[in-house]
């Protein structure tokens, strides 16, 4: 099993964070390793907490994204962890956070499944917008419309017809966000056979893990909007490890 995200909440609301804290702890393959309610306090945990990411709140009054970034970069230098940005509106300052280097922006209006859906794609490396109405009319192609992967590979646009009716309901479900525990649940079958179908579709798509599985299930149209705008980053991966999801 990969270790799990490492995330440090930036909110200078403390109610705000604990609701976000309660989403994230609800999936095993996210560790929440500390808050913060301020850029100075933030940037002070991340040398020290050395998360993968940080997950800022929206509305909060003391974390400007951009200053947040710019002072991650200065201190953190090679090791500086991505960010993750919850903006409640769509405003000119979604388009500073993205130019100032931050990998991801989704609404505060975004389903817990698609926050942590979200989590797992801004870390294993890709930019993206979970609502593309989040962005001001654009006059350049710094995000791409589909992305590929950091291999060079792309996942095969058709194969989804190579699923089963049960194999698609498993796919919806888990580009959604749910765990193995709540699929089985929701489809009222035992969690073995959930990761079996699971492992069958990854196989029949081409597809490494869950985390690219979200993304070719976004692309497909297989799940509706809110959509994500992926774009691959650099080659370098910035958070020091590549973070993935097993099946």
């Amino acid at each position: 099993m990969s270790a799990p995200i490492r995330v440090l909440l930036v909110d200078d609301r403390a109610i705000a964070r604990t609701g976000i804290r309660a989403v994230l702890d609800e999936d095993r393959g996210i560790e929440v390793v500390g808050e913060a309610p301020d850029i100075a306090s933030a940037v002070a945990k991340a040398r020290h907490l050395q998360p993968h990411l940080l997950l800022v709140g929206a509305l909060s009054q003391a974390v400007d994204p951009v200053e947040l970034v710019d002072e991650l970069h200065m201190r953190c230098g090679e090791r500086t962890p991505g960010v993750l940005f919850m903006a409640n509106e769509a405003d000119t300052c979604v388009r500073r956070a993205f130019q100032a280097g931050v990998q991801g922006v989704v609404l505060s209006r975004v389903t817990p499944g698609q926050l942590l859906s979200a989590v797992h794609v801004v870390a294993a490396g890709y930019r993206i917008f979970f609502d593309e109405r989040a962005l001001p009319a654009r006059d350049d192609d710094s995000v791409t419309q589909l992305a590929s992967c950091h291999d060079g590979s792309t996942a095969d646009t058709t194969g989804i017809s190579l699923l089963t009716r049960r194999e698609k309901e498993v796919f919806r479900l888990l580009a959604q966000g749910l765990s193995n525990t709540e699929i089985s649940t929701e489809l009222v079958l035992s969690e073995n056979t959930v990761k079996s179908h699971v492992q069958r579709l990854l196989e029949k798509l081409n597809l490494r893990n869950r985390v690219h599985a979200v993304i070719h299930a976004y692309r497909t149209g297989l799940v509706s909007p809110p959509c994500p705008d992926l774009g691959p980053q650099q080659d370098d991966f910035p958070y020091g490890s590549r973070v993935g999801a097993s099946a």
